[in-house]
């Protein structure tokens, strides 16, 4: 891992615990600029890890711009958010679809993700309205990226589960109506949330080093 990386991942969580206090404080508009800071440190250490150059890195960095957007413009309405990470969501898939032979698609232990997609749209699906088809298919695209994202050991096992739990949250308290308060909303869903990309991020620049030509393997045996 590049030298710089521990820090660029540690602004990237600094941003989101200046989010959760200025949500307790009452200071929305610092709150607001937060927002759009969590992804920018990860998008650098993407960029400097020198891998750039892999399809993984590629739609990964095109998933965290989709994010970005969506932290930033979420505000705009719901539906903004949950088609902007649908779509970053996407990105992170298929960056990720040719590790699925490493992971844990196939395995009991994927068996985790796929129970807590299920408890969590038997609490969202019901309150969804007319938006329950697009979130049963993010959370269904979710749970796909959080089962592939294993194949990069721990990191991508903590950060995929943790994703899982702050969209479910965030789902949960907006469909729900629940009135938790501005900063324990923001404790439990960026709280998860921001730890959830930086390790995600982790794992991905681990597979990067593991397995830098893995993609252009499967390719070539894909064509052959």
């Amino acid at each position: 891992m590049p030298s710089r990386t521990p820090a660029l991942l540690a602004a990237a969580l600094l941003a989101g615990v200046v989010n959760v206090a200025a949500a307790f404080l009452g200071m929305d508009p610092l709150a607001r600029v937060a927002q759009w800071l969590y992804l920018p440190p990860l998008a650098l250490a993407l960029v400097q890890s020198g891998w750039l150059h892999t399809r993984l890195s590629r739609w990964w960095l095109a998933g965290l711009a989709l994010c970005w957007l969506g932290d930033g413009l979420g505000w705009l309405g719901f539906e903004v958010l949950l088609g902007l990470f649908l779509l970053g969501h996407v990105a992170y898939l298929v960056g990720l679809l040719p590790t699925w032979r490493r992971s844990w698609a196939l395995r009991p232990r994927g068996l985790l993700h796929v129970a807590l997609l299920v408890v969590g749209l038997l609490l969202v699906a019901p309150l969804a309205g007319s938006l329950v088809a697009v979130v049963v298919a993010y959370g269904i695209v979710l749970t796909a990226v959080a089962l592939l994202a294993t194949a990069a050991g721990w990191p991508g096992v903590a950060g995929g589960l943790l994703f899982m739990v702050s969209d479910l949250s965030l789902a949960w308290l907006r469909f729900s109506g629940s009135d938790l308060g501005d900063g324990w909303r923001s404790l439990v869903v960026i709280g998860t949330y921001v730890p959830a990309q930086a390790l995600l991020l982790v794992g991905v620049l681990r597979l990067g080093t593991r397995h830098p030509h893995a993609e252009e393997r499967s390719a070539r045996r894909s064509t052959a």
